[in-house]
């Protein structure tokens, strides 16, 4: 009888033991998973979503992940302004501009740009052409890339009031209309930027130049559901991806070139560098981003970061 119990005193400990490994496996996140569904668009901000769905880290940190794709983002703002996904890929412009109209909306972590070499957007002259002050670029108003460039020709020591920013929303007939030399100057992001510099256009300059990071994306949620406890789970499941795919980037080419567009001259032969962290979305940031949106009207009043912005007591 004694040693009946000893077996069964032994198989209670072996499993505590076993359950204290599994929570630890788990990062010590409680077993029930938080559900999210969260819009993509297939750029390379996206990375880290699709490394940690390929691994299946989610489940690891907690989280039930559903990813819908979409074209544009106007789609995709459109989905979260409707509640069909709770978090989503978004930059500073577009967010602030969602806060000014009303929409529950907090940004829970910077994504891409901890450092200024991160997500790089360039201001390109056409090939052949030895420009260094242009008079007119090409761009997307109302966007991050007009923010880029208003900020990149301020680096130039060039007053933005003093350019005429042509308007072509679509990245890829700004590519076209640059390399063609049908605009004076033009700013892409990457992949487009490199494309462009390999197919002869000329660097004037990029978002390197006032030795900050101004073009940052960011991870929005929706208000309701916003809470440290869903950024920090998202959080370490995205810098975990994060760190497998730095380790190893051609490990994940293949599932990269099926779920984000890269431009055909450059399948195979490029993936993006991606150096920083996703960690919190910095104030100062903030506060640039919201001195331009002022100045050129496009928020109608100043927003708090406190009111806006998630962030951690790591």
């Amino acid at each position: 009888m004694l040693i009946l119990a000893l077996l069964v005193i032994a198989s209670i400990l072996l499993f505590i033991v076993l359950e204290f490994r599994e929570d630890s496996v788990t990062s010590g996140y409680p077993k029930e998973a938080i559900s999210l569904r969260v819009g993509l668009l297939p750029i390379i901000d996206a990375i880290p979503f699709i490394v940690a769905e390929y691994e299946d880290l989610y489940a690891k940190h907690g989280l039930n992940v559903s990813i819908v794709m979409y074209g544009s983002a106007r789609d995709r703002d459109a989905a979260f302004m409707a509640g069909l996904i709770d978090v989503a890929l978004n930059d500073p412009i577009t967010t602030l501009i969602l806060a000014d109209r009303g929409v529950n909306v907090r940004i829970i972590s910077l994504l891409l740009g901890e450092y200024p070499e991160d997500g790089l957007f360039y201001l390109l002259a056409p090939p052949g052409s030895t420009i260094s002050v242009p008079r007119s670029i090409a761009i997307s108003r109302n966007t991050i890339i007009e923010f880029a460039a208003w900020h990149i020709v301020e680096g130039l020591n060039i007053d933005p009031k003093s350019v005429e920013w042509i308007d072509v929303p679509s990245i890829p007939v700004r590519f076209q209309m640059l390399l063609e030399g049908r605009v004076e100057a033009a700013v892409l992001p990457d992949p487009w930027g490199t494309l462009a510099i390999t197919k002869g256009a000329r660097l004037i300059a990029d978002d390197r130049i006032l030795g900050v990071s101004i073009t940052i994306s960011i991870i929005i949620a929706r208000g309701d559901i916003a809470d440290i406890g869903v950024m920090m789970r998202l959080r370490d499941a995205l810098n975990e991806a994060l760190s497998l795919y730095k380790a190893n980037p051609e490990k994940y080419r293949s599932i990269i070139e099926e779920k984000i567009y890269i431009p055909e001259e450059l399948r195979g032969r490029w993936l993006p560098e991606w150096r920083g962290s996703i960690v919190d979305y910095p104030r100062d940031n903030f506060e640039l981003v919201k001195s331009w949106l002022l100045e050129i009207a496009l928020i109608s009043k100043p927003l708090r970061y406190e009111d806006l912005v998630l962030v951690s007591s790591r």
